[in-house]
């Protein structure tokens, strides 16, 4: 006799509503509804089913973060607003992470010259 069950696989998915996310559809909303205010709602609708279908095809089998990785890789983020940048992602062109400023070893000698050492 066992006690074990399966457990479902759809623990870990997130929810989906016709394909996208909730915050993607969020998203084409807002898209929509500013084509809405500014141009008219044939553009408005049109627009919106683009973004949903296009979205839907390119987030399809992916994991979650698969479009921002797409445009943090591709350096779209960077015209992006600072509540959608990560603040600990590299940025790209930085060669040498460094804790002491300047970039030269001399302070780090001066740093640990007043701490004991714990030499065997």
């Amino acid at each position: 006799m066992s006690f074990r069950k399966p457990c479902p696989r759809t623990l870990d998915r997130p929810i989906m509503i016709f394909g996208l996310e909730p915050e993607d559809l969020v998203l084409v909303g807002l898209v929509a509804g500013a084509i809405l205010f500014l141009v008219d709602a044939i553009p408005a609708v049109v627009s919106g089913a683009v973004l949903w279908v296009g979205l839907s095809r390119i987030k399809a089998g992916k994991p979650p973060g698969h479009v921002y990785e797409l445009l943090y890789g591709s350096g779209l983020l960077r015209w992006a607003p600072s509540f959608l940048r990560v603040p600990h992602l590299i940025r790209r062109g930085v060669t040498h992470l460094d804790a002491f400023p300047g970039g030269s070893d001399d302070l780090i000698a001066e740093y640990h010259a007043d701490r004991p050492r714990l030499d065997p």
